[in-house]
């Protein structure tokens, strides 16, 4: 019984600590401050177009998906440009990667993009519609360093991040703690009953 409660309790805490937004794992660094994700903006006045660039998540994780999202505005309706088409690439100085024939119906897209390291990328945009509108702009995504798992940070959790931004984290460190303590209770359970029924 004793157990039960206890494990009830770990449960209870793991769940209190998965809801609270404000609890954060991070190493300190010298420079506390990192660049937050900011929504960027690039007006062309010639083509009368301004594109509003912002990336998720807020501090992307080298090796790891991260989502740059686009929103293309005409500026003298102040409504979504339609029915174009879109080019990224993707720069740190040494490498690239292209975005190609990206068909855009509505005005919003996003491209998937895959980090290899830190520091600064360029994001380089094209829009194309036709001969009156060719928009090229250019934004920047800043991949903080990430250390490497360590005892302190099982998890590889970035500095500052909260763990309810990424889901996928939390969910691991709950079943890292639930999963071995379960584990420990069902075998004291099973030899408590083993030797009980030896006795008799």
């Amino acid at each position: 019984m004793q157990y039960l409660i206890i494990c009830l309790a770990v449960l209870t805490t793991a769940i209190l600590v998965a809801k609270e937004p404000n609890v954060t794992f991070a190493q300190s660094y010298a420079h506390v401050s990192l660049p937050l994700n900011r929504t960027q903006e690039w007006i062309s006045e010639r083509d009368n177009v301004k594109i509003l660039f912002t990336y998720q998540p807020e501090r992307p994780i080298i090796d790891t998906f991260t989502k740059l999202e686009y929103r293309v505005i005409n500026l003298t309706n102040t409504e979504n440009l339609k029915d174009f088409d879109a080019r990224v690439v993707v720069t740190n100085g040494q490498r690239l990667f292209k975005f190609e024939n990206i068909t855009v119906p509505d005005g919003d897209f996003s491209v998937e993009y895959i980090f290899p390291d830190d520091g600064t990328h360029q994001v380089l945009s094209r829009i194309d519609k036709g001969t009156p509108v060719l928009v090229l702009a250019s934004f920047n995504v800043f991949v903080p360093h990430q250390a490497p798992p360590s005892i302190l940070n099982p998890f590889n959790i970035p500095p500052g991040t909260e763990i309810g931004d990424n889901p996928g984290i939390l969910l691991s460190i709950i079943l890292a703690i639930i999963l071995p303590i379960s584990g420990v209770v069902g075998l004291i359970m099973i030899f408590k009953l083993g030797k009980t029924k030896s006795k008799k």
